[in-house]
């Protein structure tokens, strides 16, 4: 599986506004699809076991969490 597809089936139980069925765009905002300012911090410890990466506090940024592809930036 390719880190964008481990990033979007990461992504969709943060996301409680995107139907079960619904494409996840790379540049889908994130915010219109339910993720709130909680849910981010617990998606960043998520991605951070699941990428096995420790994300660097100067990148935490609400603007790394509008887009799955600005979200993978953090862990690429």
């Amino acid at each position: 599986m390719s880190s964008e597809e481990r990033l979007l089936a990461l992504l969709r139980p943060f996301l409680r506004l995107l139907p079960a069925d619904a494409e996840l765009p790379m540049d889908a905002e994130l915010g219109r699809l339910g993720l709130d300012s909680l849910q981010s911090i617990d998606l960043l410890l998520a991605l951070e076991q699941e990428f096995g990466v420790s994300i660097p506090d100067e990148k935490i940024t609400v603007d790394a969490f509008t887009t799955p592809a600005q979200v993978l930036t953090l862990v690429s």
